[in-house]
């Protein structure tokens, strides 16, 4: 998984799965996106583009 973050925006590649997408809260596995006013601009298979004020990222195992 590759991420890159500039602007608000915050792009996530060959991400595996979506657990969960909310207003502040964008949860994929082994990742964890908290922020404000989060909105998801691209999703595919390989990549996810997310807009929004990021407030934390957490990273799991």
């Amino acid at each position: 998984m590759q991420f890159e973050y500039y602007k608000n925006i915050l792009s996530i590649t060959n991400y595996r799965q979506i657990q969960q997408i909310d207003s502040d809260l964008i949860s994929l596995e082994k990742m964890n996106i908290v922020g404000k006013n989060l909105k998801v601009l691209k999703l595919d298979k390989d990549c996810i583009v997310v807009e929004g004020v990021i407030i934390k990222i957490e990273m799991g195992e």
